[in-house]
């Protein structure tokens, strides 16, 4: 059973509940406020249908209790009448609350599409700077290692030339997974241009981010093998033992270093680690 159909059942069970609580305190004290709260549970968390249906049990049970409390039956149509009421109140707070969660939920997606490349589903460039500056702050504060790398496709404007854009886009998408796969969930991907791609490596040294890198480009490498694509990637990274730059600084930094990888031979990466002091070695 999900964990909506508990809520669900639970707030049908809890409806009973306050009924029979309503039937032992009589018509003198209203129950009206205790009512609604396993209506709001259930539009809340199960949706607009259960809300109204707990709503319904909600009248139900009120029109049985004063029945059994005032079977006149000159009380019998204004009874009625008055769980009719009960019931259109309870279905409208159930319908507004449930109303309330959905467009939640529809400005959080939108946020959260906002933040992604529409092709790719990494973070765009502006979410991923955002998220690198936060790290960034995390990592001055601590004293933490962070590295950034700036990867390229090599050969991929033929793949364009050759082939067409949308094959061209099948490719960036099968290589996005490659990169969301290869790396770690802390770590953080985002697309940064047409064929360029960036990834965040929080609390990552000298002496891992080359292993972390090295499996990338093998993923990759296997990947584009067995889909029959002649691309490769060109990889820069730069690793601080402590934070002196910005993120612009940084990405320029890696960018030129993938340059120097692409002139090498492309297929490969270089890398540069940065102290403090000022001294950085390769």
């Amino acid at each position: 059973m999900t964990k909506s159909n508990i809520i669900f059942f639970g707030s049908l069970a809890a409806t009973l509940t306050v009924g029979y609580i309503d039937y032992l305190t009589g018509a003198h004290i209203s129950m009206m406020l205790l009512y609604a709260v396993p209506i709001l549970s259930a539009a809340w968390y199960c949706g607009k249908f259960e809300g109204v249906a707990v709503a319904a049990s909600a009248a139900i049970c009120w029109f049985s209790v004063n029945f059994l409390l005032h079977h006149g039956p000159a009380d019998e149509a204004a009874m009625s009448w008055n769980a009719f009421s009960h019931f259109a109140i309870f279905s409208l707070l159930a319908y507004t609350v449930s109303l309330q969660v959905a467009l939640k939920r529809v400005i959080v997606r939108e946020q959260q599409n906002a933040r992604r490349d529409p092709l790719t589903g990494l973070l765009n460039k502006w979410a991923f700077r955002e998220q690198v500056e936060s790290e960034l702050a995390r990592a001055r504060r601590y004293g933490h290692p962070y590295s950034l790398a700036f990867i390229d496709l090599d050969n991929f404007k033929e793949v364009n030339d050759t082939h067409g854009h949308a094959r061209g886009d099948h490719l960036l998408q099968n290589i996005s997974e490659t990169i969301q796969q290869a790396i770690r969930r802390t770590d953080c991907a985002g697309r940064v241009g047409g064929d360029e791609f960036t990834i965040s490596f929080p609390e990552t040294g000298p002496e891992h981010i080359q292993q972390v890198i090295d499996k990338l480009l093998l993923a990759l490498d296997i990947m584009t093998s067995q889909s029959g694509w002649q691309v490769t990637a060109s990889i820069g990274v730069v690793t601080y033992l402590d934070i002196t730059d910005t993120y612009d600084a940084m990405l320029g930094k890696a960018d030129r270093l993938m340059y120097t990888a692409k002139n090498k031979g492309k297929n490969g990466a270089e890398y540069l680690v940065i102290s403090s002091d000022d001294h950085a070695k390769k």
